[in-house]
């Protein structure tokens, strides 16, 4: 049995407000055997100083739902467990309890719902602040991999090579619904006119449209990452965090989270433009707009010509070209979307 002076030493109802972090980390908050606790009783409740000690979720258990000590019957998946300061122990549901006690058992089940999230949250703090070191490395890391300067590279290449006219509409493609799109127009020519009846568009989707997308470099994004990640998990460190705080800095990471995945889909980007088709869909859209241009694929499936009088211009994907980041994002996703354990207490606890 509990020691009941110690739970409510000057008052139940400020128990779980004076608890540590630590002590909330050793707690159990849930149940789903509430009957199996010591004087659990469905007896109407002592009229004594009561605090909500658990909460029970039945919810899909074999023997079927609890029975709620005002209603009688068993009819509730999720409830508490009231304990009492002579020991005795009763099963509640939440809406029968504010039915009956009205505010004064709404502010026992609020400090009790606090003190669960706090203890949630400083689980999953404490489990991202354990990887600080590693989550701030492999950022940087990521950001010296050689990858993110051939991407610069390329992009550069390609600018060069296709000039600013055609650069602009590729700028153009990418910003918009990203299709090569192209307009012919139907004539009647068995007509004396001619006339124009009608414009048929076509297109195909542009792969690698990252590689022409204005805006920061992968290389600046991701030393804005480093920065905004480290800060985020200083501010986490702190000693007087609030669980508010907390919460916004896990969501403030799983932001950055994604910001990196981004990064690794503009740098996958290299791989995507470089395929054959869409070395071929590029280089029909470029003519139909100048047929004076004249772009095409090399010797290799991989690689894109541009003939300038008697100048060719070549640029092709590395050989051994990957895209870092994946245990990066995988650390991050163990670590920051993690959802929170979900704990139970053991039959027959007390």
């Amino acid at each position: 049995m509990a020691d009941l002076e110690a739970l409510f030493d000057n008052s139940g109802a400020g128990f779980w407000k004076t608890r540590s972090d630590d002590e909330l980390l050793e707690m159990e908050f849930t149940t789903d055997d509430p009957e199996s606790l010591e004087n659990v009783s469905n007896d109407p409740p002592p009229d004594e100083e009561a605090m909500v000690e658990l909460a029970y979720n039945v919810a899909g258990r074999e023997r079927g739902r609890a029975q709620c000590v005002f209603c009688k019957h068993p009819n509730h998946d999720k409830g508490v467990v009231m304990l009492y300061r002579s020991g005795g122990r009763r099963l509640v549901g939440r809406d029968c309890a504010h039915k009956r006690y009205g505010v004064v058992f709404d502010e026992l089940v609020k400090d009790f719902d606090a003190a669960r999230d706090r203890r949630d949250y400083v689980e999953r703090q404490r489990t991202v602040l354990s990887q600080r070191t590693d989550l701030v490395d492999q950022i940087s890391e990521m950001g010296r991999d050689p990858a993110v300067e051939c991407f610069a590279d390329i992009q550069r290449q390609l600018r060069s090579m296709l000039g600013k006219r055609v650069w602009a509409r590729l700028e153009r493609v990418a910003t918009g619904d990203g299709m090569l799109s192209t307009e012919e127009q139907l004539r009647d020519y068995g007509s004396s006119s001619e006339r124009v009846r009608g414009v048929m568009v076509q297109g195909f989707p542009l792969h690698g449209a990252e590689l022409f997308r204005p805006g920061p470099s992968v290389s600046d994004q991701l030393l804005d990452i480093e920065i905004e990640v480290a800060m985020t998990l200083d501010d986490l460190r702190r000693t007087d965090v609030t669980t508010r705080e907390i919460r916004l800095g896990l969501v403030k990471l799983g932001e950055l989270m994604r910001r990196i995945e981004e990064q690794r889909v503009r740098l996958r980007a290299v791989n995507s433009f470089f395929e054959i088709y869409n070395l071929g869909h590029l280089a029909e859209w470029v003519r139909a707009g100048d047929p004076q241009f004249y772009i095409g694929t090399g010797t290799l499936p991989t690689r894109l010509v541009v003939q300038r009088g008697t100048e060719s211009l070549e640029c092709a994907a590395p050989e051994h070209y990957r895209v870092p980041g994946q245990s990066l994002v995988a650390l991050m996703r163990d670590t920051v979307t993690a959802q929170k354990r979900v704990r139970r207490v053991a039959k027959g606890a007390a």
